[in-house]
């Protein structure tokens, strides 16, 4: 069968080849391709390329029983299609998938990445968020609410929060 259509010359075939089905096969075919290939375009619509990781790079490991991301390990290698080599702290060097790994960011890492982004991008670095430097306005979420913060404990860096209002919750007893 050549393009879909039979030849008539003296090349030896099976019967089967002389079969009208094929046809029907070969077009069933076809559209599982054209479904295969729509379904990948909208799933990679969403989808995000995960970052390498180089070697040496502490990450987190989630444990494949508990699905917690308990595990700080080190990645040892790297392996093809994703799969990195991570060596646990109890000396055990195993395979896994870069889906099941997460770099580990330290406080202080990330304090640097953000200074050298706002002094990058010009910005002042405030989102909108009250640090501890600034003094609580109108619009700080602890007026809208009510409820006044605790004062952050010293060293530790204080958490990123939304500059939007709050509104307070409405509790009827029937």
């Amino acid at each position: 069968m050549v393009f879909g259509h039979h030849l008539r010359s003296i090349v030896p075939a099976h019967r089967s080849a002389y079969a009208t089905c094929l046809k029907s096969v070969m077009e069933a075919r076809d559209r599982q391709a054209a479904i295969n290939a729509d379904s990948k375009t909208r799933y990679d619509l969403r989808s995000r390329a995960l970052e390498p990781l180089p070697i040496g790079t502490n990450v987190r490991v989630q444990d494949p029983k508990s699905k917690l991301w308990s595990h700080v390990d080190v990645v040892v290698a790297i392996g093809r299609y994703r799969a990195y080599r991570v060596k646990f702290a109890s000396g055990s060097v195993l395979w896994r998938n870069r889906r099941f790994l997460r770099r580990l960011v330290n406080a202080e890492e990330s304090e640097e990445r953000d200074a050298d982004q706002a002094l990058t991008d010009g910005s002042d670095g405030k989102d909108g968020a009250p640090t501890d430097m600034e003094e609580p306005g109108n619009d700080s979420p602890s007026t809208c609410t009510g409820k006044t913060r605790a004062a952050p404990r010293a060293g530790l860096p204080t958490p990123r929060r939304s500059g939007r209002r709050r509104t307070p919750k409405l509790i009827v007893s029937v």
